[in-house]
């Protein structure tokens, strides 16, 4: 279904000059649009992989390949919106312009014509594959280059002309793939929703943010730590109407962050499986006399700290527990100060590997996002397992294993004790010089 195009007879190919002429060539057809590139991981057959794409006008985008040997291979996905087609053609003809003894054929290996009508039959095909995709009937997963775009035919079988239908089809993948861009995508987690249930798909939204909620089975709507699990039609039942939500597709919708006392009224009027206590809080242990992680490394860290990407994997005690969006504490025993260092939120599922220590024993390991790193020894304020200890003394803050689940009122206290720290710091933050804050950091 993916039309491919490969050209050969190119002797070192000008990225830079066929890219600025693609653009050139593409703004004829399209004013003002701008142009984009991903680049992606190449295999061994492969210098350099990336997709082109017109910003709010691609729906799948065109993958270019060049293969070792200065091969090139164009890919024109089967749904591949108008301006993808567009971009495609001048792309190939940017190539044949820069690169003027360069051959192009099709999979039949038949050279290939970049006329405008060349183009049209291209996109007629495309129109076909969305109105075939809507006769047929069933509900389908479109990748798109940023989304994946849940297409219901029954939504646009309706029309008074098909035509219309498929137009309002493409329409509706190419405004998902660039709509709302700054809104957190919803993590999908797999929770047991009921004791004889199996795994369910569940999106959590705390109203703290502008997101878009992906396909799932549930939505699970949060207040203060009281999740309420509503099937996603119902959740989109309850929400139609308000001005913060929409409905993309058939599985996925986006929701504007709204006052509390709305939010909260939504949820009191919601219809769902209620769990309290929903995200459980774990205590990480590092101890330096022990551990095999060392001083030097964590200070490396900290220079990482403030990178997208940046995570630590750590061992974990209760791992059966432990779900995304989970919350932890580092503490650090050992030689040195002892206290917390890392606070931050779990990303991962929990997985067994070799063990750190040696022994030979099965331990688990979880992947945890940090929204904070301390210096234990250069840091001017830390929070002490002295301080906890006198604060929640039913906990055993300095022995213990690695990944131990709090109860709630632990759990809820440890919080108060947090955020009072945190707010120390940034009270001393404006007192004295930022120098001396060179071992705390902190994300938004």
């Amino acid at each position: 279904m993916i039309q491919k195009y490969t050209i050969k007879g190119i002797r070192k190919f000008n990225k830079q000059k066929v890219i600025e002429r693609t653009i050139k060539i593409f703004q004829e057809h399209a004013d003002d649009m701008y142009v984009l590139r991903r680049y992606y991981f190449h295999s061994e057959i492969e210098q350099e992989y990336f997709t082109l794409m017109a910003k709010n006008g691609s729906a799948q985008g065109v993958n270019v390949k060049l293969l070792i040997g200065e091969t090139l291979v164009v890919e024109l996905p089967w749904l591949a919106s108008k301006l993808d087609v567009r971009l495609c053609y001048a792309f190939l003809n940017a190539v044949m312009k820069v690169h003027r003894m360069a051959r192009i054929t099709d999979e039949d290996e038949k050279s290939v014509k970049l006329t405008d009508c060349d183009a049209e039959e291209q996109w007629s095909l495309r129109l076909k594959n969305m109105a075939d995709i809507i006769k047929k009937g069933d509900r389908t997963v479109l990748a798109g280059v940023n989304r994946d775009f849940y297409l219901n035919p029954s939504f646009y079988q309706n029309n008074d002309k098909n035509a219309d239908g498929v137009s309002a089809a493409f329409k509706g993948f190419v405004f998902l793939q660039w709509a709302y861009s700054d809104s957190k995508d919803v993590r999908e987690e797999k929770r047991h929703i009921t004791d004889d249930e199996e795994l369910s798909s569940i999106r959590v939204v705390d109203n703290s943010d502008d997101v878009f909620i992906g396909a799932c089975q549930y939505v699970g709507m949060m207040k203060k730590n009281t999740c309420k699990m509503v099937r996603f039609e119902d959740f989109c039942q309850l929400l139609d109407g308000q001005i913060e939500f929409r409905r993309v597709d058939a599985a996925q919708a986006f929701l504007y962050k709204m006052n509390e006392e709305q939010w909260g009224e939504l949820f009191d009027k919601a219809e769902g499986i209620v769990k309290e206590h929903f995200r459980k809080t774990f205590i990480m242990r590092w101890n330096t006399d022990i551990s095999n992680y060392k001083l030097c490394e964590f200070e490396d860290a900290m220079d990482d700290f403030e990178e997208d990407d940046f995570y630590y994997d750590w061992s974990i005690w209760d791992y059966q527990k432990a779900h995304y969006g989970d919350k932890f504490y580092m503490i650090r025993t050992g030689s040195g100060k002892h206290g917390v260092v890392m606070h931050g939120t779990i990303i991962g599922t929990p997985y067994s590997d070799e063990d750190w220590s040696g022994k030979g024993r099965k331990v688990y390991y979880i992947r945890m996002s940090l929204s904070h790193m301390i210096h234990p020894d250069k840091s001017p304020l830390l929070l002490t397992t002295e301080e906890l200890s006198k604060a929640m003394p039913s906990f055993n803050w300095e022995e213990g294993h690695s990944g131990m689940i709090l109860d709630d009122i632990t759990a809820m206290r440890l919080s108060e004790a947090w955020h009072d720290y945190v707010e120390k710091v940034h009270q001393m933050a404006e007192d004295v010089d930022f120098k001396f804050f060179l071992g705390y950091k902190e994300k938004d």
